[in-house]
């Protein structure tokens, strides 16, 4: 701190201090003094105003009535001769001015004017006696007085400075001066110097004996320092070797667990993308690097106590069996670290809902010894978290694949929806165009079937088309061939491959198998559940672009199954010409 800072003496700031509090002290009683002496010329003033306005200005109100200009002039010079007044200024209402005195270095502003009334009418003004007063007298009384408060002043504080400086340069400013040379000649060795100030003996001791005592001891916790110094410094050569040791195996740690990180990362990066039938091989995969990684021959993942994925360095299956046939653990809920044996461990998780094992087999026992069972557990709960992930994907999966299921599929009969049959329709009639074969349509219609659920109610009804859609379905199995339900009691085939004739062969063999269900209904002509089909057929003609053909396809064979209602139902009519054919 010294080397950057001036040095400022203590008696030097003290002294400095002391010279400006006189000062202030010089300026405050000056000021007093200037304004004792204001107030009194004022109470001077005052009181010669209060003679003149009793004495002066009634023998001013004779004279100036009489206009006795003699004893105008007397009054006024007998006035301008006061000690205090520099000149005085007469001025009536007739236009009559006088004056005496000096009145020029007040450029014609009075400090004070007194009204001269007449003596006959008070309210009347005969004049005014304007009154100017000395200030150059005021001026050097002030300066004088205050010349002399300073010289007091300055005597006074010589003589307390003299007396206070030896005081303080006995008392305080040699011993501190000692102290400041002790400090600057102070190294921290084994013999340094003791304090000695050399003061006067006395019974009572003050703050400079304390920084004395202070010193002292200083003195004694500096002799025990160097001697510490010493030994401490012979310590730190025996630790600096195990330091550095220390240091390499502390660097060699932290590259093991950077390695270990970016293991678990990089696979957790890999396995998120995953498609779940990807995942066997990956968490097997996972289960080698890590077994690499923390030098292990051996381990496996237990899902509820059944063998989920295992990875071994060289085949042992009776490690594996023995996992699997051991009982379950009564263990509570949460983490937990088993020995199996002296190279084996388990690191179960138990919860109401599933429990978790991570098996593992350490190349040596020091590979499983207790300072690393933490990190062989952290290695389990991030699988544990991955077989999580692993069981969402399927499950999403299988969500996915009911969602699709249900989106392509009627809910009653089973069979495909018209969203799904139009979708197939559109493909299969791609294919045809690319592979030059014909595609059929068949359109059903269950005959009378609102008079079937007004007779046997709804529930028969739905039985029914579940029957009638399990005979259709049973019927079209090649592939290609597609069975929907359109809805309410509509139906439709979708036959790729077959043209006109095929088709209608195929309608006819279908209307007849549904008559031979010989499902009763007591509302038909026939007594017995039967349809109506409609036929159409597309052989490859170039009639407009896909959704023209499906369009005019749907049409067709609508129109067709209209005809076949029309003509008296439980019949096929297929979209070449008018020909009609009863199923009998």
């Amino acid at each position: 701190m010294t080397g950057h800072t001036r040095f400022c003496s203590f008696r030097q700031r003290l002294l400095v201090r002391l010279t400006l509090l006189a000062l202030v002290a010089m300026l405050l009683a000056s000021i007093a003094q200037v304004f004792l002496i204001t107030r009194e010329q004022r109470q001077q003033q005052e009181l010669l105003l209060h003679e003149l306005t009793s004495i002066q200005v009634p023998l001013l109100q004779v004279a100036l009535w009489d206009i006795e200009i003699g004893a105008l002039q007397g009054q006024l010079e007998r006035i301008a001769g006061l000690s205090t007044v520099a000149g005085v200024r007469l001025h009536s209402e007739t236009g009559l001015d006088m004056q005496a005195g000096d009145v020029r270095p007040h450029d014609g502003n009075p400090e004070s004017t007194l009204v001269i009334p007449s003596p006959t009418e008070h309210a009347q003004r005969l004049g005014e006696l304007q009154i100017f007063f000395q200030h150059h007298r005021l001026v050097q009384r002030i300066i004088d007085s205050i010349l002399h408060r300073v010289f007091e002043l300055s005597l006074y504080t010589l003589l307390v400075f003299t007396i206070l400086f030896r005081a303080l340069h006995r008392e305080v400013g040699r011993p501190l001066q000692l102290i400041a040379d002790y400090v600057s000649r102070l190294k921290p060795q084994k013999h340094a110097p003791p304090l000695v100030l050399s003061r006067a003996a006395r019974n009572w001791h003050d703050e400079i004996d304390l920084v004395s005592r202070g010193f002292e001891t200083l003195h004694a916790g500096m002799r025990h320092y160097a001697e510490q110094h010493e030994l401490a410094i012979e310590q730190l050569a025996s630790e600096r070797d195990s330091l550095d040791r220390r240091v390499e195996e502390r660097t060699s740690e932290l590259a093991y667990l950077n390695g270990y990180l970016k293991l678990i990362s990089g696979s957790s990066l890999k396995l998120m993308h995953l498609h779940h039938a990807q995942y066997p091989q990956a968490m097997h995969q996972t289960l080698k690097m890590l077994g690499y990684y923390l030098h292990l021959d051996a381990s496996a993942l237990l899902d509820n106590h059944r063998l989920r994925v295992h990875w071994t360095l060289a085949e042992d299956p009776q490690w594996l069996e023995r996992l699997e046939q051991r009982p379950a653990p009564t263990l509570q809920s949460g983490w937990s670290i088993e020995q199996l044996d002296d190279r084996s461990l388990l690191i179960h998780f138990i919860s109401p809902q599933h429990s978790f094992g991570y098996a593992v087999r350490g190349r040596t026992t020091r590979d499983v010894a207790a300072e690393r069972k933490e990190l062989l557990q952290g290695a389990g709960q991030w699988l544990f978290s991955l077989l999580q992930h692993w069981d969402h994907v399927i499950g999403l999966e299988q969500a996915r694949q009911e969602l699709l299921e249900m989106s392509r599929t009627d809910p009653l009969t089973g069979l495909a929806n018209r969203r799904h049959f139009e979708q197939h329709q559109t493909d299969e009639l791609h294919r045809a165009q690319r592979m030059g074969y014909p595609i059929s349509l068949l359109m059903l219609d269950v005959d009378f079937f609102k008079a079937f659920n007004d007779l046997y109610g709804h529930a028969e009804g739905d039985a029914c088309l579940m029957k009638l859609a399990g005979l259709v379905n049973l019927r079209f199995k090649r592939t290609g061939e597609m069975a929907a339900r359109l809805g309410g009691e509509e139906f439709a085939v979708l036959l790729p491959g077959m043209g006109p004739e095929a088709a209608r062969q195929a309608a006819d063999s279908l209307g007849m198998a549904i008559y031979d269900l010989h499902v009763p209904h007591a509302g038909s002509v026939w007594g017995r559940v039967t349809v109506s089909i409609g036929c159409a057929s597309w052989t490859g003609q170039p009639v407009g672009n896909t959704e023209e053909i499906i369009d005019g396809l749907m049409r067709t064979a609508d129109a067709a199954l209209y005809e076949a209602k029309d003509a008296g139902r439980n019949q096929v009519v297929a979209a070449r010409g008018t020909e009609l054919s009863a199923v009998q």
